[in-house]
């Protein structure tokens, strides 16, 4: 698909080429595979977090399949809350499962993340203490009286992690801090809560599972179209240089017109197909980046003034990104 070059003033392109590219590649967040972009999906899920940070409500859970960014927009959220949210104290858990149930599990999850360097003491009761003293320290520090504990994974906490959790909420609450709980987990958290449901856990659904909300990955072509426009116009490396991700890899071809964004149909095509053509939950976020990354990457050689993707070298790249594989495995 032929690229265009829209409404763009290309006299405003900063310069840059490609013999400068391959000195600063090595430290290229691309190249290292670490970087968020602004995608609509991750904002329309942190505007439905602000609400509920605002209104101080807790509660909520998003759920989705692996691979659809989940992770990336939980460590997203909680920066965009830090910086909106100044006067709330914000913690990113991740959890893991414990070899056996013991109730000083979720409290040591809770002091890793603070990083307390107590965390690994056996006694549960010393942990709870330890817990709720750090939180409480260190919310006063900043002046907060509401605690945002964002869990990753929380499929993987079982029953008596969600009973200390619920006994660590109140115990907050006691103490005048406000604690609102948001936590990402894959489908089968819905299972769980119709198991808690069965057996009357009404406090634990309270507190952490009343409201399952569904995350997608990339969900439309248009939402593809305005992930692959952050690359072209919302991204910038090196840090103050106004070189976009784009016009990086490719700065030839970026000051002739060269877009991502314009090729966004056949991408999006190739990347529909490999995933089965399912739309219930969008295209995984995680091979979305890898197919980019690998069109970045290994065609960046390729730069100049009349580049443009062929559909050969969009569908090298979806199958280096191995989206048909882990579709099968799913389906």
């Amino acid at each position: 698909m032929s690229s265009e070059a829209g409404d763009d003033d290309q006299s405003d392109v900063p310069l840059f080429d490609a013999e400068r590219r391959e000195k600063l590649l090595s430290g290229h967040p691309v190249r290292e595979g670490d970087y968020t972009l602004p995608t609509p999906m991750m904002q329309r899920t942190y505007a439905l977090v602000r609400e509920l940070v605002w209104a101080r409500r807790t509660g909520t859970v998003f759920y989705a399949s692996p691979r659809m960014g989940k992770t990336r927009c939980a460590l997203a959220i909680r920066d965009l809350l830090r910086q909106e949210f100044p006067n709330v104290y914000v913690t990113l858990l991740s959890t893991r499962p414990s070899g056996r149930p013991t109730t000083a599990h979720m409290l040591r999850l809770i002091l890793e993340a603070e990083t307390h360097a107590l965390s690994r003491r056996p006694d549960a009761d010393q942990l709870f203490g330890n817990a709720i003293a750090d939180i409480r320290v260190k919310a006063a520090r900043i002046g907060a009286r509401q605690y945002v504990l964002l869990i990753d994974e929380m499929q993987l906490l079982n029953d008596l992690d969600l009973q200390q959790l619920v006994c660590f909420h109140n115990q907050l609450e006691l103490q005048d801090l406000r604690m609102t709980a948001i936590s990402f987990a894959q489908p089968e958290i819905l299972h769980r809560r119709t198991s808690l449901l069965a057996s009357n856990a009404r406090q634990i659904i309270g507190r952490f599972l009343s409201n399952t909300l569904q995350f997608d990955g990339c969900a439309s072509e248009d939402d593809f179209g305005v992930l692959l426009r952050s690359y072209d116009q919302a991204s910038e490396y090196p840090e103050g240089s106004g070189i976009t991700y784009t016009q990086f890899f490719f700065p030839e071809a970026f000051r002739a017109g060269f877009r991502l964004e314009a090729s966004r149909r056949a991408i999006w095509e190739a990347l529909r197909s490999a995933g089965g053509g399912d739309a219930s939950q969008g295209v995984p976020m995680e091979h979305i980046c890898l197919t980019i990354d690998d069109l970045l990457l290994s065609l960046r050689r390729d730069d100049c003034p009349n580049f443009r993707l062929s559909s050969d070298d969009i569908g090298a790249a979806v199958s280096a990104s191995q989206l048909k594989s882990f579709s099968d495995v799913l389906s």
